[in-house]
């Protein structure tokens, strides 16, 4: 089953939260009161030309009018779009983050998202901007994506048991090196060389994590300069000299992106546990 990308887990959560914010609306409760003051005192406004009118009618038609309030609000392309937006920034931000420099990056991606949007707005109505705009719903799992992997990156730098066993490894080995080249008793020399050998394979384990933290921090620059090059595309899509061909490639390209930067997450979180600040599996 393929995973739901980040934009239709938050476009879904943006329908609820706009459905039950539409069920609250003064409007709605000023519909059930009225259909509820109706029912009590005129169940009934023509028992001659209407005899089965009841009170159970007004309620009903009550209910409907909720019901039709908020499925209308609900697929209110404009409303769900700005939920869709607010959700987003308030789960994808660099809330937490202690590096500056990642902080950086994700705030100048979050300014391409921006300029992105605007230039899709600014596009004039017509078949390919539908497509444009569908392509679009993309970036958020592209920068979504690069959020999770600056919060893990973030997270590796500033773990303490990671930075202590690096720092205690550095003086620990060379210490029992020289400790096992003066000992004289082979019982000794031998549980010295297990200890080593066990330091010596952490030690690897930690070298493995620092190049995988470092090939992602490389990855969110690659990304970076990627996403300004879609934000040029997409200010060349529209123009006379660009077809629908250009967006179908561009559509193409955000996929790739989204899917190289997923992988890349997904490759650390097999090593590293960033939410419990320690190794995983």
């Amino acid at each position: 089953m393929p995973r739901e990308s980040i934009h239709d887990t938050i476009d879904r959560q943006a329908r609820r939260a706009i459905f039950e914010h539409a069920l609250i609306r003064v409007e709605n409760a000023v519909i059930l009161a009225g259909a509820i003051l109706l029912a009590f005192f005129l169940p009934n406004p023509l028992p001659g030309a209407l005899p089965w009118w009841g009170a159970w009618t007004w309620l009903l038609l009550g209910a409907a009018g909720v019901a039709a309030m908020a499925f209308s609000s609900v697929n209110d392309p404009e409303e769900r779009e700005k939920a869709v937006e607010r959700l987003f920034r308030e789960k994808y931000n660099v809330t937490g983050l202690h590096d500056r420099a990642l902080k950086e990056k994700l705030k100048k991606a979050e300014d391409y998202h921006i300029q992105i949007k605007a230039a899709m707005e600014g596009q004039k109505d017509g078949i390919l901007k539908e497509r444009m705009q569908r392509t679009a719903a993309g970036i958020y799992d592209w920068i979504g994506n690069m959020v999770r992997l600056a919060r893990r990156i973030d997270s590796y730098r500033g773990d303490p048991i990671i930075k202590g066993d690096r720092a205690g490894l550095r003086e620990s080995i060379p210490t029992l090196e020289a400790r096992r080249q003066r000992e004289n008793d082979e019982r000794v020399r031998q549980q010295l060389e297990i200890t080593l050998a066990d330091q010596r394979r952490l030690q690897e384990n930690i070298a493995e994590l620092d190049n995988r933290m470092q090939r992602a921090d490389l990855q969110l620059d690659s990304s970076l300069a990627a996403l300004g090059t879609v934000y040029s595309q997409i200010l060349l899509v529209g123009s006379k000299e660009v077809d629908s061909d250009r967006a179908e490639r561009l559509s193409s390209d955000i996929a790739n992106e989204v899917t190289s930067l997923q992988d890349v997450v997904d490759s650390i979180n097999e090593v590293y546990d960033y939410r419990t600040l320690g190794s995983g599996r």
